[in-house]
This record gives structure tokens, sequence and C-alpha cells, in this order.
């Protein structure tokens, strides 16, 4: 049984993707800023996985956690679900500290209501 676990590069790629829309910047600029060659960068826009070392500079860039996009193989708890949501609405300056605890308030009760409701029984978009 191998123990290696699967990083999802494109996912990686999605979030770095949304933080220089975010930014407003090039991928130029993400290159300069990060050291990161235009190579791998597009490379990376192709489906592969980049190396350690732009892995590294372009997680701390925009802020992504790697670790997020290899896949646990241990099943995921309601609270740890629940956590890091709230960790979420806790990292967003733009939310004073009761519209946090409101929002993990009403995050948490939909949770609870719709976490063991049929697929066929929730309401349909």
């Amino acid at each position: 049984m191998s123990n290696k676990q699967e990083f999802d590069a494109a996912g990686f790629y999605s979030a770095l993707e949304r933080a220089v829309r975010a930014r407003k910047v090039t991928w130029k600029e993400v290159g300069v800023e990060t050291g990161v060659s235009p190579t791998t960068l597009t490379r990376m826009g192709q489906g592969r996985r980049p190396d350690a070392a732009s892995l590294a500079a372009l997680s701390a860039w925009a802020g992504i956690n790697p670790a997020n996009y290899v896949p646990c193989r241990q099943a995921t708890h309601s609270e740890q679900t629940l956590e890091r949501v709230a960790l979420l609405f806790r990292q967003d300056a733009q939310l004073s500290d009761d519209a946090r605890q409101k929002l993990e308030h009403i995050v948490e009760s939909a949770y609870n209501a719709l976490k063991d409701v049929p697929s066929e029984a929730q309401p349909k978009k």
C-alpha cells in the first residue's frame, strides 16, 4: 500500500488565480514578486505541479496553505469543517467580532440542519 498522497495542482492553481485577480496584478508581476519563473507559472497553468521552492514562494505570496490541496485519507468530522469556516471568518478583517459570531452561528445552524439530510430531500437549485 502506497503512502503517497496526490497534490491537487489544478485546485492550487485555481486558488492562485483568484489571488492574482483579487490583487489585480499580472502573472509577470507574480513571477517578479515571488522569484518563480514564467516557465513554471505557465506549466502550472497546464496542470503540472510546481517544485517545492516555487510552491513555498507562491503559497506565501498568495496566503494559500498548500496542505489544503492534499486529500485527507481520514473522514472529516463536522467539528473540523465548522472550525475551518470559523477560522476563515476570524481571519476576515472586514468583519466585526459581532458579525463573525453571527456568521459562525448561522453556518453552524445550517450545517447541523442539513448534514444528515439525504440529497434527494434537499431543495433543488
